[in-house]
């Protein structure tokens, strides 16, 4: 049953223009049916399929996922902290959760890194690309800089990083959470958030949905492919991301 409620709202949002993706069908277990289900539900309510997915945390149907996210030496060590067990199915064949097909034809970019930096590009420069270890149930990749709660929100699109992106002529898509203290329990929004939105929004930008700008960035790429060493210098990025972000913020 669909939540009528829900659907007009991101129905409004779709009209304001904003960009309606996939965070998969939901979050939790989903079958191949369900996905189906859902893509379908997805086209008959707003009109079109996403272009643009990012994965839940531990959805068994994520694409790509776990220790099939990096390349070794990264990948090999992952793959020991879980056992060599399998834990995301979306690209196993002989899985119920399977739906790696769907995703080659339906989505266009699927996130995979988060970084720190307010510049996306600048870490990612070569985004969005084609991971041909990947290349069968997905077709480009893209990261994102991470702005998890509002307390990395806040630290990400702080002045001086916003005043070093506009220096750099870089290029940002942030990853975050709204419902994560960014509204207080008396519906206040958090006053650091809105005094950093109206101090952007002040700035000669171009501000579109992502999947705009990916595709911009994708008519600029000669060589869609990236190499493993490419790769794997994001991976190392990526680590040293997190552990800064725990030390930081205790996440």
């Amino acid at each position: 049953m669909l939540d009528e409620n829900y659907l007009s709202f991101i129905t409004d949002l779709k009209n304001r223009g904003f960009e309606i993706a996939l965070h998969n069908v939901g979050s939790g277990k989903f079958t191949r049916k369900e996905i189906i289900d859902g893509f379908n539900i997805f086209n008959r309510e707003l009109g079109f399929y996403p272009k643009l997915h990012i994965n839940h945390a531990s959805n068994p149907d994520n694409i790509y996922w776990g220790y099939e996210r990096y390349k070794s030496p990264l990948k090999n060590a992952m793959e020991l902290i879980y056992g060599g067990k399998r834990k995301y199915y979306g690209t196993d064949i002989e899985s119920d959760y399977f739906w790696g097909d769907i995703c080659k034809e339906k989505i266009t970019y699927i996130r995979n890194y988060t970084f720190n930096d307010i510049n996306t590009l600048k870490v990612d420069p070569r985004m969005p690309y084609i991971d041909k270890d990947k290349e069968k149930y997905s077709n480009f990749w893209f990261s994102s800089s991470d702005g998890h709660t509002v307390n990395e929100f806040n630290a990400l699109l702080a002045k001086d990083n916003i005043d070093r992106l506009e220096s750099e002529g870089g290029a940002c898509i942030v990853y975050t959470h709204f419902a994560s203290q960014f509204v207080d329990s008396a519906g206040r929004i958090d006053r650091e958030f809105a005094r950093n939105m109206e101090y952007l929004s002040g700035k000669n930008g171009w501000f579109v949905p992502a999947s705009t700008l990916l595709d911009y960035l994708l008519k600029q790429r000669e060589n869609k492919y990236v190499t493993r060493n490419y790769l794997r210098r994001l991976d190392f990025r990526w680590a040293l991301d997190r552990v800064v972000k725990r030390l930081r913020f205790k996440r």
